[in-house]
């Protein structure tokens, strides 16, 4: 067992493993993902290639995250919380490689408007054109990815775009139990939208591009 594994683990529970595991670095994972793999046996961390050359205080914080999770404990430890504050500083730390005109006019837009300008441009890219998932933001490459669908409508894009912005300023909460995404304060800030009725629009426009892709597709 790796040495990493017996010391969160023990820390954690004040117990000594009664497992086999394993720590592995991946070239798979992009900027700083990590998972474990487990049975009651034996568990696998599998961590990001990227985490090799962090400090042991921090792994130590983000295996005993991933201990909590897998054993349904909300235990803290000041390695948790030194592995918290890391995540917080990886978009600063993130390489910011990937843009595109109209994505970057639009997080302008927003971050002038809802922000005070006092968000840091993560990297921008459009994704396929995806019905289902109009946007996502990747914590652990600060990449926010947009639906090539809403390139169409200004204000859709805008406002897709706003939701992936706060999933950059508020960042989700791990419990131990579960993962919070959209707190009671990430859910107050997405009704200040100026704009109105913004989902009825989005399904609306939705249900126009299916039916439109439909008679194109026949």
């Amino acid at each position: 067992m790796h040495y990493l594994i017996k010391k969160s683990y023990t820390e954690l529970f004040n117990e000594e493993p009664d497992f086999d595991a394993k720590l592995m670095y991946s070239k798979a994972f992009k900027g700083y993902n990590a998972k474990v793999v487990y049975s009651r046996d034996y568990k696998e961390f599998r961590l990001s290639h990227s985490w090799k050359e962090v400090s042991d205080e921090i792994k130590i914080g983000l295996l005993q995250s991933l201990m909590n999770k897998i054993q349904s404990t909300d235990i803290s430890t000041v390695n948790i919380d030194l592995y918290n504050i890391f995540l917080k500083k990886i978009p600063a730390l993130t390489p910011k490689t990937k843009t595109d005109n109209i994505l970057e006019d639009s997080f302008e837009r927003i971050n002038s408007q809802y922000f005070n300008g006092l968000l840091l441009k993560p990297n921008l890219e459009w994704g396929g054109k995806n019905f289902r998932t109009l946007g996502t933001y990747d914590y652990n490459t600060d990449t926010i990815r947009i639906s090539r669908i809403l390139k169409k409508d200004q204000m859709l894009m805008d406002y897709v775009m706003y939701h992936e912005m706060l999933h950059k300023k508020f960042r989700y909460k791990n419990t131990g139990k579960r993962t919070i995404h959209h707190s009671r304060e990430f859910r107050e800030q997405e009704k200040k939208f100026l704009e109105p009725d913004m989902e009825k629009k989005l399904t609306n426009f939705l249900r126009k591009e299916k039916i439109r892709e439909s008679f194109w597709f026949n």
